[in-house]
């Protein structure tokens, strides 16, 4: 069974239903949105009456766009974007929860993150931040504004080393150096994680940050989800997009982000629609290539039949393996030339014991 199939079975077995778009729209809903879009740069043409359209650079935009009421969707789509100065066509496949968004909400879509990685591979991590606490922490210190983006950006950058510089010209106090970073450094599991923060870290404000991702933590545990989950306050998304919870995953053998989302309620804000929103996209081009890198099948199972065989019983059989989510191969003895771009060789005898026919 295919990755796309297995996500799109999993995003409905969670009442998300499909959303089909368009390849293209029309050009003003980029231009109006530039900040939510990660390059402005975009492919158009001329529709036919004259009207500038544009090859979509992004599904959110037109999800959103075409949202009048709280819903739950999923989408396997294209978009085209510039990659190694390049016009690409990229597959992307993810959920959008748009409404009321409660903490079950959130929760839900954080967990479907995490298993859709688990489709992907067993061996996963999903890394989780509040894209705000770092400065709330700041705002809560008394931290001159202006050094609140060259902090922030030090924290995205794992640069540790920067809170010392800034210590030594006197802007932090030495207490704030440190609780930095080693906000830099922290990464653990998720509730051992809030629980070192709540250590080190006491302003109400940022108390009632970690209260929620408590809260979160403990609805994760319901969903079975929570030993893949670590707590990375360094994680910032893009802060233009994203506002409140973010995270981000990967998985094993892959040294790239393949998962990314989190809430985004500033764009159907300013798209004029009363909603809060919480998504993410899996980065299907990503995994691919790790696919085609790695050890690559042409299908599941090879089945060799010979004239003894009755091909009516062949043709169950295959049905059967194929109605069973396999991809399945049928040829002659002899001619399994490629046998070895299988998972399984079987003979009709042995397929049959496999469909249970």
């Amino acid at each position: 069974m295919s990755l796309e199939v297995r996500l799109n079975r999993l995003f409905e077995t969670y009442g998300y239903r499909r959303f089909k778009m368009s390849k293209f729209e029309e050009y003003d809903l980029y231009a109006e949105n530039r900040d939510f879009l990660t390059s402005s740069q975009v492919i158009t043409f001329n529709d036919l009456d004259g009207k500038l359209l544009a090859l979509k650079p992004d599904i959110t935009l037109s999800i959103i766009k075409g949202t009048a009421e709280p819903r739950k969707v999923y989408y396997n789509e294209m978009v085209y974007r510039v990659r190694d100065r390049h016009y690409r066509e990229i597959p992307q496949a993810g959920v959008e929860c748009i409404g009321t968004i409660d903490p079950y909400l959130e929760s839900e879509v954080i967990a479907l993150a995490a298993k859709a990685l688990e489709a992907v591979d067993e061996d996963y991590i999903l890394r989780i931040s509040d894209i705000g606490f770092i400065r709330t922490y700041l705002e809560a210190q008394k931290v001159k504004e202006t050094y609140h983006p060259f902090i922030i950006d030090a924290m995205a950058g794992k640069n540790a080393d920067y809170m010392k510089q800034l210590a030594a010209k006197g802007i932090l106090t030495e207490t704030q150096k440190d609780v930095l970073a080693g906000l830099v450094e922290l990464y653990l599991p998720l509730k051992k994680g809030i629980k070192e923060v709540r250590r080190m870290v006491s302003a109400p404000s940022c108390t009632a940050l970690l209260d929620h991702l408590d809260e979160l933590c403990s609805i994760l545990g319901g969903f079975g989800v929570l030993d893949h989950i670590y707590l990375d306050l360094s994680l910032m998304n893009s802060m233009d997009y994203y506002n409140g919870v973010v995270f981000q995953g990967a998985v094993s053998d892959i040294p790239f982000t393949v998962l990314s989302g989190g809430r985004y309620d500033r764009l159907p804000e300013k798209m004029g629609k009363p909603f809060g929103a919480i998504g993410f996209a899996v980065y299907m081009d990503v995994v691919e290539n790790r696919r085609r890198s790695s050890k690559h099948y042409d299908g599941d199972i090879l089945i060799t039949y010979t004239d003894r065989d009755r091909a009516s019983m062949l043709a169950k059989t295959v049905s059967a393996l194929c109605a069973a989510g396999y991809r399945v191969r049928a040829v002659r003895a002899g001619d399994e030339a490629d046998a070895t771009r299988w998972k399984k060789v079987l003979t009709l005898k042995e397929a049959k014991k496999e469909a249970g026919v």
